[in-house]
């Protein structure tokens, strides 16, 4: 629920792919959806059950222009959550979370568990993600306002948009 107690909507649809740019071709021409450059989740602030122990993770994503909700295309990485053992769906998105630390305790509260966390440097839970046995073999992913550590492929940094405060992918590289 939002803050006025609204369902909240969802943002993206994501799905983990063996390989993000032959993904891209296909979802690109089944969809008809443009696809952002690849972009790079990057952080030393990781936890998953593959590591309960914060941890590196660089996760290589791509999202359609349409939406939303948007499509997000995540390559395989690593043993955990984004492992080899996940592709398929494997998420809906839900963006703007104040409090993703209180919605992960509220999903607690009735059973749904989590798998898969990225912190700030001070602790801020900037995303998380349930357990994927709860709902039926799909995780829901709280996504903060916060700008997230998203660069380019190459490492590059990317702007902000300043009108929704996020990771602009659609910037010139």
């Amino acid at each position: 629920m939002n803050a006025a107690g609204s369902p909240a909507l969802i943002d993206h649809i994501a799905f983990l792919v063996p390989d993000l740019e032959e993904a891209i071709l296909w979802w690109s021409a089944a969809t008809g959806c443009t696809f952002s450059p690849i972009a790079r989740y990057r952080t030393s602030r990781w936890s998953d059950r593959s590591d309960p122990e914060l941890h590196d993770h660089d996760a290589r994503i791509s999202f359609s222009k349409e939406g939303p909700p948007r499509i997000e295309l995540m390559e395989v990485t690593g043993e955990g959550a984004l492992g080899a053992a996940e592709i398929g769906p494997h998420h809906l998105g839900f963006a703007q979370v104040r409090d993703v630390r209180a919605r992960m305790a509220r999903l607690a509260a009735i059973g749904v568990g989590d798998d898969g966390w990225s912190f700030t440097k001070d602790g801020t839970a900037l995303v998380a993600f349930t357990e994927r046995s709860a709902l039926d073999g799909i995780r829901l992913e709280m996504v903060s306002p916060l700008p997230g550590p998203i660069v380019a492929d190459d490492g590059s940094l990317l702007p902000l948009d300043p009108a929704t405060g996020r990771t602009d992918l659609w910037a010139p590289r």
